[in-house]
């Protein structure tokens, strides 16, 4: 495998990584739940707020083939 396979394969775990962060975080927000968070060097307990702005995962993720799943495909489950 060369070496952009192996950046493409990083950018669709990253994907996967932040959907379930995210999941995490509506349900600890949907529940009124603290999830621990780094903070000011310890964690914190806090409930998640809300998020508005979409964070730019890097420029690779142009390059992920269009057959591998997307957050948005995985929305509509």
């Amino acid at each position: 495998m060369d070496m952009k396979k192996h950046s493409q394969y990083a950018i669709i775990g990253l994907q996967a990584l932040q959907r379930a962060a995210r999941k995490v975080a509506d349900d600890a927000r949907k529940n009124q739940y603290k999830i621990p968070v780094w903070k000011n060097n310890r964690i914190e307990y806090e409930i998640p707020g809300i998020v508005h702005e979409q964070p730019m995962i890097c420029e690779m993720a142009k390059d992920v083939p269009e057959n591998y799943p997307s957050e948005k495909a995985s929305d509509s489950n």
